[in-house]
């Protein structure tokens, strides 16, 4: 079936023609004359601070691709969220689902005819952007290259909006505007090296907007000089683009499968562990020419232009986080382990368990090892015990939080997800407020999170028998939450019986 064709997509348009395009067009077109005329201003009169035409070209072109993210990225995510949030809430969804439609068929409507407002915004700008670099005398490939940038992030940005739509009854459009102005900082710290810029795509825009690689200036570097995966340097714009088609067929094939079926994980098992894998072995791909395998020595962090030694604690947050959602995401709910187990006729606990989330927390937890491993492996004799406290306390993680949020899903059934927040507050939060209540640090090495992220960073001397009783502690919660949820699985298959 043609787009113009698709019924889904004829009625989002319909719906953006009704509400009114003409004025943010309008709006769009007043901000780009502004700009062009900006720049014409600059380039007749010789007293501005622009040296020359390119540099007055770049600042106003910059301003123009500010915008146009702003509007195709951040405000087609808001809208397509909100349309699948609002048309699930109204029973729409349900009823487009019944329909002939195929799923795949039913998400194209979505994704492309949810956003036409800010898709015709930003034509509008990239028509001004085009007259800029023009009369800036830059390179047409400047414009190409940022255009595709935004244009493949926007289509990213609007699967993660359908996504969102299906997750959340509201749009978290400006639950997601806040976590991008926190991870922000993040992104600035060193471009070049942190996946997220990729995604973003942060670096690939900025990369575009030089001509050559500053000299004697380590952080301009990490702006301007390739990426490098294990040490081959990759142009950055195709790192960009095949990063965003990966996680994006992943996100297609989850949205489609849901579609078909919402009573099936939104991921599954071999998905989450395969996206997974993905993102963190890239992420330490990039990392590797930092230290070459020689982690944790400063001497040749600082050789390879790294004077920021917070790098693989903020990736080891990152894996704590990504492995989390993936592992929400991923895990069935135990009705469904519960009817499969009626059908296949087994009962035992170990077929419960190599169905539940606890065993592909187990394979996350082998994957982030895997992905850690080219950081310490040649030199050994200095890392060895940073990365086996690190590689514990990942699995340690991982799996408390599977057993938990299985465990909370048996006992308080709808009421699971406040009672999985309560317990990872306490587990994971409370003893860093401690800590800054009655000013003792130690009792911040309390924390299900702490001895991963004090083994990155404290060097020195970071108590490793210390270390060793918190992960002996943190295996002791993790036993009791085991024990719970083989009582609660006997409860169940007890009552079914």
């Amino acid at each position: 079936m043609k787009l113009s064709e698709n019924p889904i997509f004829l009625t989002r348009k319909r719906l953006v023609h009704r509400n009114g395009v003409l004025a943010a067009v309008l709006i769009a077109a007043l901000i780009g004359l502004c700009l062009l005329l900006g720049l014409g201003e600059s380039l007749r009169d010789a007293s501005h601070a622009f040296k020359t035409p390119q540099e007055a070209g770049k600042v106003f072109y910059g301003w123009i691709v500010g915008v146009e993210i702003l509007v195709i990225v951040m405000g087609g995510f808001s809208a397509i969220s909100r349309a699948m949030a609002e048309d699930r809430k109204a029973g729409l969804w349900d009823s487009n689902r019944l329909t002939p439609l195929k799923p795949t068929q039913i998400l194209a409507g979505y994704w492309l005819g949810s956003a036409l407002r800010e898709f015709y915004m930003a034509v509008a700008l990239a028509g001004f952007g085009l007259l800029i670099v023009l009369l800036g005398h830059l390179p047409i490939l400047l414009w190409l290259g940022t255009q595709t940038l935004i244009a493949s992030t926007a289509l990213f940005f609007g699967l993660l909006g359908l996504l969102a739509g299906m997750a959340f009854q509201r749009s978290p459009g400006l639950l997601i505007f806040l976590g991008l102005l926190f991870v922000w900082p993040i992104t600035i710290m060193a471009p070049s090296r942190m996946l997220i810029d990729f995604l973003l795509p942060v670096y690939g825009i900025g990369n575009l907007f030089s001509e050559h690689q500053p000299e004697n200036n380590s952080y301009a570097t990490n702006w301007y000089s390739p990426p490098e995966i294990f040490g081959l340097p990759i142009p950055p714009v195709a790192l960009s683009l095949a990063l965003q088609l990966v996680i994006s067929l992943f996100i297609w094939r989850a949205l489609a499968r849901k579609t078909a079926n919402p009573f099936q994980p939104l991921l599954l098992r071999w998905e989450a562990f395969a996206l997974f894998g993905i993102l963190f072995f890239s992420q330490h791909a990039l990392l590797w020419d930092l230290w070459r395998g020689h982690f944790p020595n400063l001497a040749m962090a600082i050789k390879n232009h790294n004077d920021n030694e917070a790098l693989l604690s903020i990736v080891h947050g990152g894996t704590l986080f990504i492995g989390g959602i993936l592992i929400f995401m991923a895990s069935p709910q135990p009705e469904h382990i519960r009817v499969e187990s009626m059908r296949l006729g087994f009962k035992n606990l170990g077929a419960i368990f190599s169905r539940s989330a606890a065993s592909l927390a187990i394979a996350l937890a082998a994957a982030a090892a895997a992905a850690w491993l080219p950081q310490f492996m040649l030199a050994p004799a200095n890392s060895w015990k940073i990365f086996l406290v690190t590689a514990a306390n990942l699995a340690e993680v991982f799996l408390i939080f599977a057993l938990l949020l299985e465990f909370c899903r048996l006992r308080h059934q709808r009421r699971a997800l406040g009672f999985v927040a309560l317990w990872l507050f306490v587990l994971c939060v409370i003893p860093i407020i401690l800590a800054g209540v009655f000013s003792n640090a130690a009792l911040a090495r309390i924390s299900l999170l702490s001895p991963g992220f004090i083994a990155l960073t404290d060097r020195n001397d970071p108590g490793w028998l210390l270390l060793l009783y918190t992960l002996l502690a943190h295996f002791g919660v993790m036993v009791v939450l085991l024990t719970g949820w083989r009582r609660q699985w006997k409860k169940l298959l007890e009552h079914t019986a």
